[in-house]
């Protein structure tokens, strides 16, 4: 059972607002979540690898200093914080997903303010926008009526790394700024971040978490591996297709590649052929070409269309299954990152295709943690 995705269910009641507002409370070292101020250390760590002199009042060698409620800092987090700023004459509303002002408490001065600005979906950002540079300007002004002048930080929060976030962060032109991602499969992301936490715990490294955060927080990293998608949103296709055919498609074709050579080439109306004889003889029920096709499109990792069928990451091992093997798109062979050199594999929204070569695939799998992350989810899974 996972609370998240249950409450999503139905009318989506978790959305990005609430999304925003449970991470607010695990950055929270006052909070009762059982994790102090690790999470929030270790996302504001991004920034002093950054700069030596970024947040230097509260680095501890190459780290960021206790902040829990027992430090010399008091931490203030405000979620949905509302800033004014005047744009072509006329006042405008921002509103700061979560603000994290970082007090000394001898001097009572607030050294640090955080602007943290999340989306859980790309669908969410605007390329022409200028959310960033609004909220910081808002910030600003805000800090100068009060007569305070905290350093002011920007974190960009967003599900991975995609052209259109990395185009919204980038033209933002401010030094103090950090692009952090939800689950990028890198060790900053907020996934392994809070993964990293419980790695700790299991180690003696910090105070054990009581039962009833854990399985909270725990049930949180399963929800972001769902990209944050009910179970209703998220398996409803699946569901159908399994009670169609006893298994998703994608899985079904995932089977059936598996019987085929890698240094094997096939014509594209011979795949579709066998994979429908092979649907048939192990579910009993013929696939309809309508949902065959889309779904070798969607396999294909050099079609740049596949962002059509849902291929959201470059990564989906289970939909990296074929590629081109000729000019004329006719025929394909089975796909092995680590073998077939410069292959474009396509991902994104379907409309605005992206691409990394096989190559840079390879790179971003060894650079991760895949392998011991995939271990540690399945253990959190055994324990929900």
């Amino acid at each position: 059972m996972n609370i998240f995705r249950i409450l999503s269910s139905n009318d989506g009641s978790i959305n990005e607002p609430n999304v925003s507002s449970f991470l607010a409370y695990l950055l929270d070292p006052n909070e009762d979540h059982g994790i102090s101020s690790l999470l929030l250390q270790e996302i504001l760590k991004e920034f002093i690898g950054k700069d030596e002199k970024f947040l230097s009042k509260i680095k501890f060698g190459n780290r960021i200093t206790d902040l829990s409620k027992f430090s010399n800092f008091t931490v203030n987090i405000i979620p949905e914080l509302s800033v004014k700023i005047f744009k072509d004459k006329k006042e405008k509303r921002r509103d700061i997903d979560i603000l994290i002002e970082i007090i000394e408490n001898k001097s009572k001065e607030i050294l640090y303010s955080i602007c943290l600005e999340n989306k859980i979906t790309d669908s969410s950002i605007n390329k022409r926008d200028s959310q960033l540079e609004d909220e910081l300007k808002g910030l600003k002004s805000l800090y100068s009526e009060s007569g305070v002048s905290p350093e002011i930080y920007v974190i960009y929060l967003t599900p991975y790394q995609s052209k259109i976030s990395t185009d919204s962060f980038e033209k933002f032109e401010y030094e103090k700024k950090h692009h952090l991602y939800w689950d990028n499969n890198d060790e900053n992301s907020v996934f392994n971040k809070l993964i990293n936490i419980f790695n700790k715990e299991n180690e003696g490294l910090i105070d054990p978490i009581n039962n009833q955060s854990s399985y909270l927080i725990k049930s949180f990293l399963s929800f972001i591996k769902t990209n944050f998608k009910s179970y209703v949103r998220e398996s409803l296709e699946d569901k159908l297709e399994k009670k169609n055919y006893g298994k998703p498609v994608f899985d079904l074709l995932f089977d059936f590649a598996a019987t085929l050579k890698f240094d094997e080439e096939f014509e594209i109306k011979n795949v579709k052929d066998q994979f429908s004889q092979y649907v048939l003889e192990v579910s009993g029920k013929e696939l309809e070409k309508g949902t065959r096709d889309p779904h070798i499109i969607g396999s294909i990792v050099n079609n740049e269309k596949r962002g059509h069928n849902n291929v959201k990451k470059p990564d989906e091992a289970r939909k990296n299954i074929f590629y081109y093997s000729d000019e004329s798109r006719k025929k394909v062979k089975r796909f092995n990152s680590q073998n077939d050199k410069n292959v474009k594999v396509y991902f994104g929204d379907g409309h605005n295709p992206e691409f990394i070569f096989s190559e840079e695939l390879n790179e971003m799998q060894l650079n991760t943690v895949v392998h011991s992350d995939r271990a540690n989810f399945q253990s959190i899974q055994k324990e929900l």
